[in-house]
């Protein structure tokens, strides 16, 4: 469920981006992922997350990754 979510969320962010830009709809989704990525890893240091939290997330994140590099 949260992988369907992360995915829907992902290409609103993407589709509602009124930026004319060089990117793609699929450059901009991968960037963003890697930017909740790095937010993750912030939140675990912080102390906001637990360790079990993190891994299930990032886990989502890298497989929402694999799918959008293919």
């Amino acid at each position: 469920m949260k992988k369907i979510i992360i995915t829907i969320s992902i290409f609103t962010v993407v589709s509602c981006n009124t930026h004319k830009t060089s990117y793609t709809s699929i450059e901009l989704a991968i960037e963003n992922v890697e930017n909740y990525i790095e937010w993750l890893n912030e939140d675990l240091f912080q102390g906001n997350i637990t360790q079990e939290e993190y891994d299930l997330m990032k886990e989502s994140y890298l497989e929402t990754l694999t799918l959008l590099n293919k």
